[in-house]
């Protein structure tokens, strides 16, 4: 007879904390991250895309429209993550820490 052996991880103890989940059962994530600072990416876009689409549609028409909101809305994200970087923590929520701890 032919034995075959798998190897294979034993099952993890439902009881014990998984060594992959590094971030806290924090009420209000949206991929990761909490609603403040998702919503105050869409501010960031709405903005950037709102002045993207006034220049571009004076510039260049129907196309500096489309191109104007995308890059408008890229130039808005990345502005305001530097300016967030900036000033500091814009929103504190439960599982801020300092690194200085």
């Amino acid at each position: 007879m032919i034995e075959t052996t798998l190897l294979h991880e034993p099952l993890a103890d439902e009881h014990e904390p998984r060594a992959d989940e590094d971030e806290l059962d924090e009420p209000g994530l949206v991929l990761g991250r909490p609603v403040e600072d998702r919503s105050f990416e869409v501010v960031e876009a709405g903005i950037g895309v709102a002045a993207g689409l006034a220049i571009g549609t004076a510039v260049a028409g129907p196309i500096g429209t489309v191109v104007g909101g995308l890059v408008g809305a890229a130039t808005g994200i990345v502005a305001g993550e530097a300016v967030e970087r900036a000033v500091g923590r814009a929103a504190t929520t439960t599982d801020a820490t300092h690194a200085d701890r």
